[in-house]
């Protein structure tokens, strides 16, 4: 990602940059006014459907993201060309509420309705560094993000059940990622893997993890919980949900 920043940062430097002034709402210019910070990165993915679970007359597709430590200034940018994903001069920023799931552990904007396809980018500042995520292609009207609870099996063993999905109708998941939740919706362990299960609280297939690493994640016996899955393609497009209660063992 730095270097596909730095790539479009010299070349608009050197075509039109002293030819106009900079405007905040192109990602492009937004990136050069806050070229004294380093590019890091920013995990970011989209759903939504017209009909099922998600549906939401208001904003049908939310736009996921995972806010680490001293995150501020929310951005969302969007471009209606799908042609050239990385050419930062295509999108543009778009006003749009957001507000915070699991606790705040992630943090979600609620897009408004589109027709077709579009192409989204979030960013966000922490001190010395302006995160920006690879693009997301949101589907909502071509592949609606499936719902489907019995795709996904919670096998029971005391305080540490393994989960176990299957794809949906989409087969193009390459990762999946996990939350084990309170019943109030508080993030007990987000995690990623790219196999189809994964045992609370063994990390030995996990290729991301967002749980607090100064938390030492465990469930009580006899006590309900909530897990949830996305099924999230190469483009960031979230293809399957699942959400199932379940209850440990004494």
């Amino acid at each position: 990602m730095r270097g596909i920043v730095s790539l479009l940062v010299a070349t608009i430097c050197c075509s039109c940059v002293h030819q106009r002034t900079l405007d905040q709402d192109l990602l492009s210019d937004y990136i050069l006014l806050n070229d004294s910070l380093e590019i890091g990165d920013l995990v970011a993915c989209a759903g939504g459907r017209m009909m099922g679970l998600l549906e939401n007359e208001a904003h049908p597709t939310d736009v996921f993201f995972y806010p680490i430590e001293g995150a501020t200034d929310f951005r969302y940018f969007e471009t209606v060309e799908l042609s050239d994903s990385t050419d930062f001069r295509k999108y543009v920023f778009k006003e749009l509420t957001h507000e915070p799931i699991f606790n705040g552990y992630l943090w979600k904007f609620n897009n408004t309705p589109f027709e077709g396809e579009r192409l989204g980018i979030v960013t966000y500042r922490t001190p010395g560094k302006l995160h920006v995520c690879s693009y997301i292609r949101l589907k909502t009207n071509v592949k609606p993000t499936e719902s489907n609870n019995d795709l996904g099996q919670v096998i029971p063993d005391g305080v540490t059940p393994t989960f176990t999905w299957e794809d949906g109708q989409i087969k193009e998941n390459i990762i999946y990622f996990q939350v084990v939740s309170t019943e109030e919706g508080d993030l007990i362990s987000g995690t990623y893997t790219t196999d189809k299960m994964f045992t609370f609280y063994d990390t030995s297939n996990v290729v991301f993890n967002i749980t607090n690493p100064q938390f030492n994640p465990s469930l009580e016996p006899e006590t309900n919980y909530q897990f949830t899955l996305m099924g999230v393609s190469e483009d960031n497009w979230v293809n399957l949900l699942i959400e199932k209660s379940f209850t440990t063992e004494e």
